[in-house]
């Protein structure tokens, strides 16, 4: 088919002098070429039940994550750390203090605090958010080469697309042209990401374990869910062309209701507890924007993307076509597989939230071996250490095909229990048990976790945990 022009001026990166708008949270930038190419379950905020919590505090006392191997920071270090305000200090008292907690970071993570930790020694009284600023310029630009690659792999795609659905994708890849460049751009409302967006925002401020702040959260959720009830899965009415949905959106009748809802939730929100939330206020903005149809500064995000273009190619009847689609979106670079892309997507943030964000993806949480959708019990048998990052990129998946794709998590099973053997000969499990006034913790644990490890791993090659040490 013959192609027309689709507007990706974002590559070849001349990145030029990037500065910021009023707005904290906005980029605008001098345009950008490119050289020619073809072309939601709602959530509690309360934690885990039923010795969860005894669990986690084993990591106060050193446990590594059993699927990397990594040390686990205990949750309560984190907290003490942001009570006590060390991410607003200078750059380097925090690197003074989180350099105790070098073990406990992901590989990207740690890259960057490596990254950060030389920039403290040439400008040590910088905040981490100056800190992230000066580095975003040199960042993006790696970035944008990155993804270059990859979009022109999608776009050689695109040419065989039918008629229709290139035209669609054109569509989003102007859009995605305008968020890589960080000019203003008309996106269409959707409840459901409203609802999405603000569900996350409740899961990352489960770090701070502040009751009133989750109460307060879940309580806007159940609000939310019932003001935004009109965008069910399937509608049809919106389509999967963004033109159509916009056109659609701008009906006076639809307009007026979702005016009319976000109104009502703003109402609320601003007699709630959270009304200086930044990120809910941020969220707000955008949305705002998007019900009205004006332009507003929106980045790109990678997972909007990807959603974007599996809703356009899963009409394809070709499925392998489609599937080559899925495959190349995916390996755009995220914030957990790329240094630049985390530098890019916290440059904007708080000095609260980079920080938060440098340590969270090694922070104790609680893993249910078999996944709570997959119908596994709330109870410590089901129960494993892992660090948040990896408990997110597990999530449903099958205990089974996960060790299948990451082979190491059998030695570092081993490791986590080893680990566990020690800790109960040292009268740790007693000690954690005695602070508890519903759960006691003993040698029966590590005994459940080793039968429910070798119940649930590859029947071709059953993962037999060695605790023989439990019994000397």
């Amino acid at each position: 088919m013959k192609v027309s022009g689709i507007n990706l001026g974002i590559f070849n990166v001349r990145t030029q002098s990037v500065k910021r708008n009023e707005s904290p949270n906005r980029f605008v930038s001098e345009p950008l070429t490119m050289k020619p190419a073809l072309l939601c379950d709602t959530i509690t905020f309360t934690g885990v039940s039923n010795g969860g919590d005894i669990l986690k505090k084993l990591c106060a006392y050193g446990v590594p994550d059993m699927y990397t191997g990594l040390m686990l920071l205990d949750p309560k270090v984190l907290e003490r750390m942001q009570i006590n305000g060390l991410f607003k200090q200078p750059l380097e008292k925090i690197i003074k203090v989180i350099s105790r907690y070098e073990d406990t970071m992901m590989p990207i993570n740690r890259e960057v605090y490596d990254i950060l930790k030389k920039h403290s020694k040439k400008y040590p009284e910088q905040t981490l958010s100056q800190a992230m600023q000066e580095l975003y310029p040199k960042h993006k630009k790696q970035l944008l080469r990155t993804q270059q690659y990859i979009f022109e792999e999608i776009m050689r795609l695109a040419c065989d697309l039918p008629k229709d659905l290139y035209e669609e994708f054109s569509e989003l890849m102007n859009i995605t042209t305008k968020r890589l460049q960080n000019d203003p751009v008309v996106l269409p409302f959707s409840e459901r990401e409203f609802l999405y967006k603000l569900r996350r925002i409740g899961e990352d401020m489960q770090t701070k374990n502040n009751p009133h702040e989750l109460h307060a959260m879940h309580r806007l959720m159940v609000v939310a869910k019932k003001i935004f009830n009109n965008d069910k899965k399937g509608r049809k009415a919106f389509g999967r062309n963004i033109k159509k949905k916009l056109e659609i959106q701008m009906q006076p009748e639809i307009l007026k209701r979702n005016s009319t809802n976000l109104a009502e939730f703003k109402k609320i929100f601003d007699v709630s507890p959270l009304r200086n939330n930044e990120d809910i206020i941020r969220l707000l903005d955008s949305t705002s924007a998007k019900v009205h149809g004006f332009p507003a500064f929106a980045t790109f995000e990678r997972k909007s993307f990807i959603h974007e273009l599996k809703k356009i190619t899963r009409k394809l009847k070709n499925k392998k076509f489609a599937q080559e689609f899925t495959d190349a979106s995916y390996r755009l670079p995220t914030s957990k597989d790329n240094v630049s892309a985390f530098i890019v997507k916290f440059s904007d943030q708080s000095n609260d939230k980079i920080g938060t964000n440098l340590l969270l993806s090694g922070m104790c949480s609680i893993d249910h071996l078999v996944a709570k959708k997959n119908g596994g019990p709330n109870k410590l048998a089901n129960y494993g250490l892992s660090g948040v990052e990896i408990n997110r990129q597990k999530t449903n998946i099958y205990f089974d095909d996960w060790v299948r794709s990451h082979p190491e998590t059998r030695k570092n099973c081993q490791k986590q229990v080893d680990r566990l053997i020690e800790l109960y000969k040292q009268g740790v499990f007693e000690k954690v048990s005695k602070k508890s006034k519903n759960k006691r913790l003993d040698k029966s644990y590590i005994e459940d976790f080793a039968k429910t490890i070798y119940d649930i791993s590859p029947e071709e090659s059953r993962i037999k945990l060695n605790i023989s040490k439990l019994y000397e």
